[in-house]
């Protein structure tokens, strides 16, 4: 399994103050193409600036027996 960072900047209503979010996600294909398809059609829907889609980590399960 794959975790990637997701980061958004807005504004609250009529402020002029950028709002930075950041999410930590994962995706049923493993795939960046995916995941940045995705926030970008939600931040065209939510007046959000997409700026910046990455893998942070690949989960490994290895049990030793």
């Amino acid at each position: 399994m794959k975790v990637f960072e997701i980061i958004t900047e807005h504004c609250e209503g009529d402020s002029k103050e950028i709002t930075t979010t950041q999410l930590y996600v994962t995706c049923n294909t493993n795939l960046i193409e995916d995941v940045a398809k995705y926030y970008a059609v939600h931040c065209e829907q939510y007046e959000k600036d997409l700026k910046s889609v990455r893998e942070v980590i690949t989960i490994v399960e290895n049990i030793v027996m």
